[in-house]
Parts: C-alpha cells; structure tokens; sequence
C-alpha cells in the first residue's frame, strides 16, 4: 500500500460570489473499483460542495514514476500565505517521497493566459520508483473533515467489501455524492496525468521543485504544440 497525504493550508480566497478556501489534504492512496486511465491522462469535477472520492485504474501498460495533479481555480490569483506543505507515506526506508508544486496566477491549467482562472499544479512521485504498479488502482480523496471512508481510502483499504462490512454506505468507487463535501473551490475542474516510468526526464520535475516543474510544463506543451504543427506540415 502507497499513501500519500498533502496538506494544502490557504488564507480564504475572497470573490464577489463569496468566501473560498483550499481543503487542507489530499489523500493518495491504492483500492477501489476504479476507472481506467492511459498516460494521456483525463479530467475530471469535483462536487457541487468542493470534495468527491475518485479512484483510477492504471491503464498505461507500464509502471508510473509519478502522478502530475492540477487544479483550477477560479480566480486571476492565489491568495496571499498559500502554500503546499507534503507529508508522503514511504512504503520502504530505501525510497524517498518526492513532491513538487507551482502556483499559475492568470493562467488555466492548459497554458493559456487568463483574467479569471488560476492554476495549482502538483507531482507526486517515490525515489526510486515506481508510485504506482502496472495494472494498480490508485485513489484522490478531497474530502474534509475526514471520516471512517477515508480511513478506508488512507489505509488502501477502499473497497465495497469494506464498505459493506462496516455498514459505511460507501461502494468503493468514485464518488461525487452531497456527502462528499469540501473546501476546495465548487466543482474544481481537475487534471490528472499518470507519467510511465518509460517517459524521459520525468521524475526530474520533482527534484528540482515548483520552479522547475512550471518550466517543465510549458517545455512539454511546447514540445506538443511543435509536434502538432509538424504533423499539420
């Protein structure tokens, strides 16, 4: 079992439609009856309150070196004080936890300039690897206060069985449900993007930190972007 915890503590973000803040933790961690996802990775919304339950299966046909996260805001910019302070569960004393992050004012999590989004990337990952076997599920938790599900999720232990035995009402897989609440912004819309360990340099984003995992990101869109106009050619 792989676990990993993030603690996200934020100053509220004010707006004219009200007060937001940034639920303090993320959890990170295997089980569930999950959804698979290539290493193109997908999208997905968070709940009508800020939370939700989503568990992925690794379908990219290799082991993962990292999990790259995104989440938008809507917002031009971060308050002050936000910062992102990562706890990750090692699973071995010969592996080290690896975690980057970047805050994107002014821009959406696909690139581009923006007046009223910005953009909180993170990278998770485990020296040496693999985070995430070939073929295993891996579970995000948004949700908080935290409850007996997510001592299932916390544990790996995420599934309908346990759910059942313990009479919990959960299922074991994603879940969006009123119950699923938290203080991340009204249906986020979140990026995730499992990276095999095949790709080049990719764990290189999380050694040299939030800096580096910025320019890492427009390198990568950049390099997309020329792809895409030499196949056009």
């Amino acid at each position: 079992m792989r676990l990993i915890l993030v603690y996200i503590w934020a100053l509220p973000l004010v707006s004219s439609a009200g007060t937001m803040s940034v639920d303090p933790h993320i959890i990170f961690a295997t089980g569930g009856d999950a959804t698979d996802i290539t290493a193109n990775g997908t999208s997905v919304s968070l709940s009508p309150l800020g939370g939700g339950i989503f568990v992925f299966h690794n379908a990219t046909g290799e082991p993962l070196s990292q999990v790259d996260l995104s989440v938008q805001f809507p917002e031009p910019s971060f308050p002050a004080g936000l910062a992102v302070d990562a706890t990750i569960f090692v699973p071995s004393p010969a592996q080290q936890s690896m975690f980057s992050d970047a805050l994107l004012s002014g821009e959406t999590c696909d690139g581009r300039r923006s007046d009223g989004f910005s953009c909180l990337e993170m990278v998770f990952g485990l020296l040496p690897g693999p985070l995430i076997e070939t073929d295993q599920n891996f579970v995000l938790d948004f949700y908080f206060p935290p409850t007996a599900v997510d001592a299932l999720v916390a544990s790996g232990n995420y599934n309908l069985t346990n759910c059942e035995q313990q009479g919990l009402g959960c299922t074991g897989t994603t879940n969006l449900s009123a119950t699923r609440n938290g203080d991340w912004p009204e249906s986020a819309f979140v990026t995730v993007t499992p990276v095999p360990m095949s790709e080049p340099g990719s764990i290189g984003t999380l050694i040299i930190g939030g800096v580096g995992l910025a320019i890492y990101r427009r390198r990568r869109q950049k390099r997309v972007s020329c792809d895409q106009n030499r196949w056009l050619l």
